[in-house]
């Protein structure tokens, strides 16, 4: 039908200008809903592309022409009190519309409708990242597209400061690159982290801006709110205080939606038990290169350091389980005394310290708090804390240092791995039978003992290694009889402990120093070696 024929119809109905508007009005909304031939349509004329489009746009104009009638019930459209199967229903709707404007003019660069300006943070300890679980994760309709994102969420009103008139917050906050609401995002942050994992700023933790992305355009949003959207996101580097650092430890042990994933993780996008990284802007920002990202959050520093006052290497600190004993401290081999004088209470308060710095397990804890990288809480005991902070006093200039932190955090503020304990708690045995078999390599034992301290009893541990034949019937001789430490054999035997059992990582953490070592011109085995017949065994 020609188009000047529907005009001159509705000239009958309105006067020219209004009927002009209508039918410019009706051209358009079919037009958008491709109903009309675009040829037909550019020579004037109205043709339906079929039969089906004809009904559809028949039946909206009927809709629009009739008081009574409804593309949807009244109250299809309302969110207040509404159940979840009528929010996936709205949900569809707005879905299927967007991502058909999307991809069916996407020559056109469809434009957004909705914007959303999001504050991300960066929470790294170990290499890897903290993660927290999308609220609506099982009611997502996308379920590919990931279920834990990274601490944070979106800007609202509340964020933004200094506006007094509403209707300028809320335009700022439906507008593409508002200044106003990007310079509001730490506030965002401060926000979504007290409400996510209960951090407070200051206090917890200090941040920077880590890295602006790109716009992100994409057919998303809370719950039914789907629509092509433009995200802003900011993404926050934090680091932790040592309050931040203990109080979100606590709260990960408590909080299941709080979770750490690899850079492997984030690399392939999946855990290995399921969890999903909702970061795809991320990716985009970096071209889809995820070796590239998982490169740049290498580079970032942890947000908590242990930061040891003593760190040094080739150096260790062996400890004694009595005050008759001195606490040697040095280079292997070169070892002094410390010229310390302290009571038994105190050496027991420095054991106690130093075990669980090492990561040693103790069955009981009746007046502490125990934390990662060595600190202690002390709680509600003044009677402990005045004890811990003499302990720090007597060790001031030695290269024993404990660190206090408003008289309620404690640690021995060593590197773990220079701390060592008497050899006296130590112990190696081996099978009679497996030493005179001909087994290419055999198991050894070496054994800790279970030792008292002010802060609990430290836990026995035995651990089993595989040595060679030669090497641990070479061991058990030494054992027997120290030799001068220019004799050749007595060489190649330290030689080849040091290349084998010397450098296991579990043989490391039970906290001997060396089970053979050299002292006043011989090489001699540091603890007692136990042969075993049968069940029971014969000393070395």
């Amino acid at each position: 039908m020609p188009r000047s024929a529907l005009l001159e119809a509705l000239f009958r109905q309105a006067e020219p200008v209004a009927a002009e508007a209508t039918l410019d009005l009706l051209e358009k909304l079919l037009d958008t809903l491709s109903v009309l031939d675009k040829t037909y349509l550019q020579n004037g004329e109205w043709c339906f592309v079929s039969f089906p489009a004809q009904l559809l746009a028949t039946s909206v104009l009927t809709a629009m022409s009739n008081n009574a009638s409804r593309l949807f019930p009244s109250n299809f459209w309302n969110t207040q009190g509404i159940d979840n199967p009528k929010k996936d229903r709205q949900r569809e709707v707005l879905r299927w519309l967007e991502t058909a404007r999307t991809e069916h003019h996407a020559e056109q660069n469809a434009q957004p409708i909705r914007f959303i300006y999001v504050a991300w943070s960066l929470i790294k300890l170990d290499g890897r990242i903290l993660f927290y679980q999308r609220e609506d994760t099982q009611k997502r309709h996308d379920k590919t597209a990931g279920d834990y994102g990274l601490p944070g969420g979106r800007a609202n009103q509340n964020d933004i400061v200094g506006v007094a008139d509403p209707a300028q917050m809320l335009a700022a906050l439906q507008a593409p690159n508002s200044a106003l609401v990007l310079n509001a995002l730490p506030s965002t942050l401060q926000r979504e982290l007290r409400e996510e994992a209960g951090l407070r700023f200051d206090e917890h933790y200090q941040f920077s801006l880590w890295r602006r992305l790109m716009p992100y355009r994409q057919v998303q949003g809370a719950a039914p709110n789907h629509a092509l959207t433009e995200y802003y996101l900011d993404v926050f580097r934090i680091e932790l205080t040592l309050e931040g650092f203990l109080y979100l430890q606590q709260r990960i042990a408590q909080d299941q939606r709080l979770v750490w994933l690899t850079p492997n993780d984030i690399e392939r996008g999946a855990s290995d038990d399921g969890k999903i990284p909702y970061i795809k802007a991320l990716y985009d920002d970096f071209a889809g290169d995820r070796t590239a990202l998982v490169a740049a959050l290498a580079a970032l520093p942890d947000s908590f350091a242990a930061a040891y006052r003593l760190d040094k290497d080739n150096y260790g600190i062996t400890l004694p389980l009595a005050v008759a004993k001195p606490i040697r401290a040095g280079r292997p081999g070169k070892e002094q005394s410390l010229d310390l004088d302290l009571s038994f209470a105190q050496l027991q308060l420095l054991l106690g310290l130093a075990a669980h710095l090492c990561g040693f397990e103790f069955h009981d804890s009746p007046r502490i708090k125990r934390h990662p990288f060595g600190w202690i809480d002390v709680i509600d005991d003044t009677d402990l804390q005045q004890e811990l902070l003499a302990l720090a006093t007597a060790l001031q200039g030695s290269d024993l240092i404990v660190e206090a932190h408003r008289d309620r955090y404690f640690r021995l503020s060593v590197r773990p791995e220079l701390v060592f304990f008497d050899a006296d708690l130590y112990a190696f045995s081996v099978n009679a039978e497996k030493l005179a078999g001909t087994e290419a390599k055999i198991p050894v034992e070496v054994l800790r003992q279970e030792f008292p301290t002010a802060l609990g009893t430290v836990d026995g541990k035995a651990e089993l290694f595989k040595l060679t034949l030669e090497l641990a019937n070479k061991l058990v001789e030494l054992a027997r009889q120290p030799v001068v430490s220019d004799n050749d054999e007595a060489v190649k035997i330290e030689d080849a402990y040091k290349k084998s059992l010397d450098q296991e990582p579990r043989f490391k953490a039970l906290g001997l120093r060396k089970l053979v070592h050299r002292a006043d011109g011989m090489i001699r085995f540091a603890v007692p070696c136990l042969v075993k017949e049968t069940a029971s065994g014969a000393d070395c």
